[in-house]
């Protein structure tokens, strides 16, 4: 087992006395441990749903994009001038928002399977077993709620990057600032461990994660198509940046 700081506390109350600490864990309806082996049916599930939870808002986006909406209306309007049949032409429709909403959906559940024969195939090998990386989840009434973990940036020069990865908390438990302690927890393990920059990525939809990151001092760098599934769908990756204070 890695010799490293168990990290159940949010970042914020390391500034805390201990009896403000008690307190402010005494007051949280969750706590933030590291990642058991036990854990891994939930998380593989938190994960999963939390991916494609996207998917809905994406797909609307599509439908927006001058390309979606003129092949809706062009593909049935042309049937029908054709056919002059109404039946054609709305199952044309149909079967249209249907091939929209597998585009829509598929980067999302590749990136699922992806990842799932990847990093997360096997969690303890992949982020416990070095000191320089770590997985946490949040933990509710004994159920496993949330989620997050970091991995440090293999760069051959330049200062020592660790990369947050894979943030999420169950949809019934959203809004409690679980993400956020989630988030903090990343940074204070990064400055424990000496990191100069923590760095992530998230797609341009993600409105919520973009606050989030930004009122935790990170700061967009740029911004990329992932590969061409995400440029089919338009839908770009937002790349952010954060300077760890030094601990001394």
């Amino acid at each position: 087992m890695p010799r490293q700081r168990t990290c159940l506390w949010i970042w914020e109350s390391s500034r805390l006395g201990p009896q403000e600490k008690e307190t402010e864990e005494s007051m949280a309806p969750y706590h933030i441990r590291k990642y058991q082996d036990q854990d891994r049916e939930k998380v593989i599930d938190i994960f999963t749903k939390g991916i494609l939870y996207h998917v809905p808002a994406v797909f609307f986006h599509l439908l927006k994009q001058p390309r979606g909406f003129l092949l809706l209306l062009g593909g049935p309007g042309a049937l029908f001038l054709g056919s002059a049949s109404y039946i054609l032409s709305l199952l044309a429709f149909l079967g249209l928002l249907t091939i929209l909403w597998w585009i829509a959906r598929y980067p999302y559940s590749d990136y699922v399977d992806y990842t799932l024969h990847t990093d997360m195939r096997d969690i303890r090998k992949t982020y416990l077993s070095d000191k320089g990386s770590c997985f946490w989840v949040a933990e509710s009434e004994g159920q496993i709620v949330g989620m997050v973990c970091a991995r440090p940036v293999q760069e051959a020069l330049g200062p020592k990057k660790l990369e947050l990865l894979h943030l999420s908390v169950g949809e019934e438990h959203r809004g409690q600032g679980m993400a956020k302690s989630l988030t903090q927890t990343v940074l204070q393990f990064a400055q424990d461990q000496g990191y100069a920059n923590v760095v992530l990525s998230t797609h341009a939809l993600n409105y919520a994660a973009h606050r989030l990151y930004q009122h935790q001092g990170f700061w967009k760098t740029h911004e990329a198509y992932d590969s061409l599934k995400w440029k089919m769908i338009a839908v770009p990756f937002f790349f952010f940046e954060y300077t760890v204070p030094s601990s001394f």
